[in-house]
């Protein structure tokens, strides 16, 4: 069954059944095309940290993936983003605004296929992302990282990873004819006036579905 406009539905990132980040949005459209979320600001949230308090890009890249991180709650910082996942596909796209509600642009996450469960949607993250301006010209973003996960254990095969690389390449080009998701669609969205915070569900930790 889709959910309704304006259900809370929880998006999780994680591996080997374990949640990683997780954050909550109200839904805009769920349909035969995708689900559409708004995560409003200030929205609760859960990210992995290091344990010892650090963010994660203070560390070297040969250290940043081994290195013990604790999960905590936080919030969504800054303004809201749109988020899009496809009703098929590895990847989602979310809509990034300035404080004033301007459009700044798209950012493609490349991500394992998602997996829907009743209160949520469960995905990988692949490390590899694209950032598309609103002229549509597009920037490869994090290509060291995901070099260096290629083939690491729990992770992406070398050939998987040609494949990850062409989803973005073919996403670039979507977005260079400037059709959906790159049409203009919510670029001018403003969020419904009556809606009030999301809070997580309580069973938030449950096992995470998606693979790597």
């Amino acid at each position: 069954m889709p959910w309704a406009h304006g259900e809370t539905v929880l998006y999780r990132y994680g591996r080997e059944g374990r949640t990683r980040f997780a954050r909550v949005g109200r839904v805009l459209t769920d349909d035969d095309a995708g689900l559409a979320l708004w995560i409003a600001p200030g929205s609760p949230q859960i990210e992995s940290v290091l344990a010892d308090g650090r963010g994660l890009r203070e560390l070297p890249l040969a250290e940043r993936f081994d290195a013990p991180r604790v999960r905590r709650e936080t919030t969504w910082r800054g303004s809201g983003i749109v988020q899009f996942a496809p009703a098929a596909g590895e990847w989602s796209v979310w809509w990034f605004f300035a404080e004033d509600g301007g459009f700044e642009g798209w950012y493609v996450n490349l991500e394992a296929p998602q997996v829907r469960w009743e209160r949520g949607i469960d995905s990988s993250d692949r490390a590899l992302d694209v950032w598309i301006s609103p002229d549509r010209v597009a920037h490869w973003k994090d290509e060291d990282e995901f070099a260096f996960l290629t083939g690491r254990p729990g992770r992406w095969t070398p050939s998987q990873a040609d494949a990850i690389r062409a989803t973005g390449r073919e996403l670039i080009d979507v977005a260079a004819a400037g059709a959906f998701p790159f049409d203009g669609t919510w670029t001018h969205y403003r969020p419904d006036p009556a809606w009030g915070p999301v809070a997580l569900p309580s069973d938030w930790d449950r096992p995470h579905l998606a693979g790597a």
